[in-house]
C-alpha cells in the first residue's frame, strides 16, 4: 500500500512538473512576442539588442521544451510499468474474490 502511495506522489509531482514547464513556456512565449513587436519599431543598436534578446528568448524555448521531454521521456516508461502491475493486482482481487465467493458458496451448501 505505501509502495502505490509513492507511484502517486511521485505521478503528482511529475505532473507539478509539466505544469510549471508549460506556465513557464507560455510566459517566454508572450514576451518573445512582445520583443517582435519592439524590435519593428525600433531601429540601429536597438534593433540588434532586440534580435539579440529574441534569440536569447528562442534558446530559453528550446531548453524548456527539451526539459519537458526529458521529463515525458523519463516518465513514461514507469507510468507504463505502474499501469501494467495495477492491472496484476486487479486481476489478482478479482481471481480471489471469485475464489471466495466460491469457497463461500461451498460452505453455505453444506451448513
Amino acid at each position: 500500500m505505501a509502495n502505490r502511495l509513492k507511484v502517486r506522489e511521485r505521478l503528482q509531482m511529475a505532473k507539478g512538473k509539466l505544469q510549471v514547464y508549460e506556465g513557464r513556456l507560455r510566459e517566454i512565449e508572450g514576451r518573445l512576442k512582445v520583443l517582435r513587436g519592439q524590435a519593428e519599431q525600433a531601429g540601429g543598436q536597438a534593433r540588434i539588442r532586440f534580435t539579440r534578446a529574441e534569440r536569447q528568448v528562442r534558446a530559453t524555448i528550446d531548453t524548456t521544451l527539451k526539459n519537458l521531454d526529458g521529463a515525458v521521456k523519463a516518465l513514461e516508461p514507469r507510468v507504463r510499468k505502474a499501469l501494467d502491475q495495477t492491472r496484476v493486482v486487479a486481476r489478482g482481487v478479482q481471481a480471489g474474490i471469485r475464489a471466495g465467493a466460491a469457497k463461500y458458496r461451498g460452505t453455505r451448501r453444506k451448513g
